[in-house]
């Protein structure tokens, strides 16, 4: 029987409006109501996911691929950032190129450009929503970027060189994907053996610790909640999702999953604009039910 259930958010509990709609709320609802722990697992830092809930429900979260974790209150049990030595030789790699990028830190997140932060979000949720136009998506980004935890700065200088700051994650952003971020993904791969690298869209890269992933932190999660691995499930869309798919005990695919992942999971459910994580939920639920019969 299923205990805990982890799920994605871009792509997977976010829908094409880029909001978690009345059918997922109530699932989560109901599956806390019956026994079963649900925690949302995101490349998206705390501050960045948890507007999305409205205070609706209180799961806990895996933030930043798995580099911060968080209770049901929002209490930090774990942290993983990125060794200070592979932290700079990642962001040399990324200025040769002259690759946009982001810094999420303990301390936030952080971009040198503001222009191109928004344009790459917008790239975004065109990638995730293809029904979604540029200008669309573009409008949105501008109204949503205002309630952004972003920091805005001229150079990353000053938090590069501060102790006190932790990078947890490296956001690389391209709309150039086979002449940028295939390569930059391989080189990394090839040449930084302590980092793991993934991706929420085509347009982007993401560089976490090898200690920060969805899987490894979802069954950490499991084990201090006294849940076998077998008993978990985990559901999502893209390759930053991989590695909880693969480890769960059961791994469930959106209809709009990219094809590895499609491939590696067992399941597969409606996409996320017909509330596929409310769909597989809600049997989850009615099994457990008639189980418990």
């Amino acid at each position: 029987m299923i205990k805990l259930i982890a799920s994605d958010m871009d792509g997977t509990l976010l829908n094409d409006k880029m909001a978690v709609s009345d059918r997922n709320i109530q699932a989560i609802k109901d599956a806390q109501k019956n026994g079963i722990e649900f925690i949302i697992a995101t490349g998206r830092s705390l501050d960045e996911a948890k507007p999305f809930l409205k205070n609706r429900v209180h799961p806990g979260y895996i933030t930043l691929n798995g580099a911060e974790v968080y209770d049901e209150n929002e209490k930090l049990i774990s942290s993983n950032p990125i060794s200070e030595k592979s932290k700079t030789e990642v962001i040399n790699y990324l200025k040769e190129h002259k690759i946009y990028f982001e810094v999420v830190t303990n301390k936030g997140i952080f971009s040198d450009n503001k222009d191109l932060r928004v344009s790459s979000l917008a790239e975004l949720l065109v990638k995730l929503n293809p029904s979604t136009t540029y200008e669309q998506a573009l409008q949105d980004t501008l109204s949503r970027i205002k309630l952004t935890p972003m920091n805005f700065v001229d150079s990353y200088d000053k938090i590069l060189s501060d102790p006190s700051y932790k990078v947890m994650k490296l956001l690389a952003f391209s709309g150039k994907e086979t002449e940028v971020l295939t390569p930059l993904r391989k080189d990394i791969e090839k040449n930084i053996d302590d980092v793991v690298v993934t991706s929420s869209s085509p347009n982007n890269v993401e560089i976490n610790s090898i200690d920060a992933q969805k899987g490894i932190a979802l069954l950490q999660f499991a084990k201090d909640k006294n849940i076998s691995q077998e008993e978990t499930m985990a559901i999502g869309d893209n390759l930053n999702d991989e590695s909880m798919i693969r480890d769960a005990g059961v791994g469930v695919a959106m209809k709009n999953a990219i094809p590895a992942i499609a491939k590696l999971a067992q399941i597969q459910t409606d996409n996320n604009v017909n509330d596929g994580v409310a769909q597989i939920v809600e049997k989850v639920i009615a099994k457990a039910k008639n189980q418990n019969k």
